[in-house]
């Protein structure tokens, strides 16, 4: 949860047309091979590429390998979902997401463009990142010109996970990244706190560190990511720390804990404020968004088979089924599209989210039957509206559909991180419900 102010409030025209451009060249990697030089796709027949989801979802896939530099990076000239200026922090939301999406489609189907798209990706992000001074102070003077160091907690989250353990699973034999993981959990330690265990290592407001739910789930998953490469028990110690942030009510006032229990989910920052990423008026301490319910989500199911504390496995079965509730029932419309805060605008990619966190908790054994039987039909129907809302001629514009208008698309990255979502959540929905659906 950025609010920088060199993010642009909309893509250019410019850059919209060169988009266009992309968009209408054949998708080069459903021409890609396997290995052995044929659509050779593990437990699947070359024929199951027809299926609608994984057409869709390839679709995508190919649009994140059309939009790479040759040296890893989103193409500041392909791209136009990259925000023009400097390279920060911002343009790091998108390397980490893609790397998942990338991995998960190279899996699916065995095809190496997604493999080696996936691979640059991951490094390019690993190879960016640099050591803090001190937080709250992550710049650094070039002859005269003040540059981002790339040191915010959050990015060495997405660094370690997605990038690291996606990398290292896939590359089993090459271990050249070790030094570089361990040098991020060193560096991560700066931003130690004693209420929520680490802090983002920006401010926000009157608030010295914004301790973002979204920042924070973020690093949470990057340190249980790590654990599961290197076994390396202060990792798993901090992820564990971590978690209680997210299993503690909120008090004004107090930095210990974020969630809601009015609301049923984690609020956007413990911290009074407004303004930032899609923000437009929602208060930090009374709203919930979709991005803190499926990435902190995401980062307590993982943790959750790693830890034996029976009161935090008890906090994270309810605080992990009640935000997904919160998605379905606060931002789900009656055609199956979701809003990002409530029924604001139409998101497919929160869409894409609440069908992840529906599929995660019910994967790890965690939904209670009866929330499974009213709930999964609300899944069913986001990924019906997924499915007929992501073809080359009816995905929207930026995956946005505007309703009431109380979001923005700020910043471009994170229109791509959402298709990045998409992607997973069209393979994933495509296991779950196409038998029940008749798709």
């Amino acid at each position: 949860m950025q609010n920088d102010g060199n993010v642009p409030s909309r893509i250019t025209r410019r850059a919209a047309i060169r988009t266009a451009a992309l968009l209408a060249v054949p998708a080069p990697a459903l021409c890609a091979q396997s290995r052995s030089g044929q659509l050779d796709v593990p437990g699947a027949r070359a024929g199951e590429f027809s299926k609608p989801w994984l057409q869709n979802a390839l679709e995508f896939g190919n649009r994140f390998v059309a939009w790479q530099s040759p040296y890893g990076g989103p193409d500041p000239i392909r791209c136009s979902y990259r925000t023009q200026g400097h390279f920060g922090p911002t343009q790091l939301h998108t390397t980490g997401p893609v790397t998942r999406a990338l991995y998960r489609l190279y899996d699916e189907t065995n095809l190496e463009d997604f493999k080696a798209a996936a691979d640059h990706y991951a490094t390019f992000h690993l190879a960016t990142l640099r050591d803090p001074y001190e937080p709250y102070y992550d710049e650094e003077n070039l002859t005269g010109k003040w540059r981002n160091r790339l040191s915010r907690s959050w990015v060495y989250g997405k660094g370690l996970s997605p990038c690291y353990e996606g990398f290292r699973l896939h590359n089993p034999a090459e271990d050249a990244f070790d030094i570089k993981a361990y040098a991020c959990y060193r560096w991560l330690q700066k931003y130690r706190r004693d209420d929520s265990g680490f802090g983002i290592g920006y401010e926000s407001g009157k608030a010295a560190d914004g301790q973002f739910s979204c920042d924070l789930g973020e690093v949470g998953c990057g340190l249980v990511g790590f654990y599961n490469i290197a076994k390396y028990r202060p990792v798993l110690d901090d992820a564990a720390r971590l978690a209680r942030f997210f299993l503690t009510d909120w008090r004004e006032g107090s930095g210990e804990g974020v969630w809601s229990p009015k609301l049923g989910n984690w609020l956007l920052s413990p911290w009074q404020g407004e303004g930032g990423e899609h923000v437009t008026s929602q208060a930090f301490t009374v709203n919930g968004w979709g991005w803190s319910a499926y990435v902190v989500g995401n980062y307590l199911l993982r943790l959750y088979p790693l830890v034996h504390d029976a009161s935090m496995r008890r906090g994270i079965e309810e605080k992990c089924v009640r935000a997904m509730q919160w998605c379905f029932d606060t931002c789900q419309y009656e055609d199956g599209a979701h809003g990002m805060f409530e029924r604001d605008d139409k998101w497919v990619g929160m869409g894409a989210a609440a069908i992840l966190l529906f599929a995660e908790i019910h994967h790890a054994g965690l939904m209670p039957p009866e929330i499974e039987r009213a709930y999964r039909p609300k899944a069913e129907k986001s990924w019906q509206y997924l499915l007929t809302h992501t073809g080359r001629d009816s995905y929207p514009a930026d995956g946005y559909t505007r309703v009431t208008g109380r979001t923005s698309k700020r910043p471009p990255e994170n229109l791509v991180w959402l298709m990045a979502w998409t992607v997973e959540a069209l393979l994933e929905g495509g296991k779950l419900f196409a038998s029940t659906t008749g798709t």
